[in-house]
C-alpha cells in the first residue's frame, strides 16, 4: 500500500484583483448616488447604471466561481448583499426625487419630516445664526437632510458588509 499526501495552497489574488476590489469599489460607488444633488437630474439614472453594473458583474462573476451546490462562496453572498443594497438605493433615490418634486405650499411638511431636517442640521453642525422657519424650508431641503443620513446609512451598511467578507474569507 501507498499512501501519497499532497497539501495545495490556493492562490487568491488572481480573486482579490479580478473579483473583489473591482466588487468593492463598485459598491462604494453605490452610495454616491447620495451626493448627487436632486436638480441635476442625474440621480436616478446613476443609481440604475451602478445596479446594472453590479448586474453584469455578478453575471460574469457567476461563470468564473466554481459551481456547487452543497455550498455557497462567500463572495456570491457579498455580491448579493450589494446588489441588495444597490436595489435599495435605487428605491430610495426614487423616493426622494418624488418628496423633492412636492411643492411645499400644497403638500405642506409634517413633523416628521421637520424633525429628520433639524436633526440632520445638527448633525452636521450647521445651526444658523437665526432659525429657520417652518415655511421657509422646502422639500429639497428635507431632501438634503435625508440624504445625509442615507450616506452614512449605506456606507455603513457597505463598510460592514465589506469587513464581514474579509474577515470570514480570512478565517476559511
Amino acid at each position: 500500500m501507498v499512501i501519497f499526501k499532497k497539501k495545495l495552497k490556493r492562490k487568491s489574488i488572481f480573486y482579490v484583483f479580478n473579483i473583489l476590489i473591482p466588487m468593492v469599489l463598485l459598491s462604494f460607488l453605490n452610495v454616491l448616488t447620495f451626493v448627487l444633488p436632486v436638480s441635476s437630474g442625474e440621480r436616478a439614472s446613476y443609481a440604475v447604471t451602478v445596479f446594472l453594473s453590479l448586474a453584469v458583474f455578478l453575471t460574469i462573476v457567476a461563470s468564473e466561481i466554481p459551481k456547487n451546490s452543497n455550498t455557497i462562496s462567500i463572495v456570491s453572498v457579498y455580491m448579493t448583499a450589494m446588489l441588495a443594497l444597490s436595489i435599495a438605493t435605487v428605491m430610495a433615490s426614487l423616493l426622494e426625487l418624488r418628496l423633492a418634486s412636492r411643492d411645499k405650499d400644497k403638500d405642506s411638511i409634517c413633523s416628521r419630516y421637520m424633525g429628520i431636517y433639524r436633526l440632520a442640521r445638527i448633525c452636521e453642525c450647521r445651526r444658523d445664526g437665526k432659525s429657520r422657519s417652518a415655511t421657509e424650508i422646502g422639500w429639497t431641503d428635507v431632501v438634503s437632510a435625508l440624504d445625509y443620513f442615507l450616506f452614512w446609512l449605506f456606507i455603513g451598511l457597505t463598510f460592514v458588509a465589506t469587513v464581514v467578507l474579509f474577515v470570514v474569507a480570512v478565517k476559511r
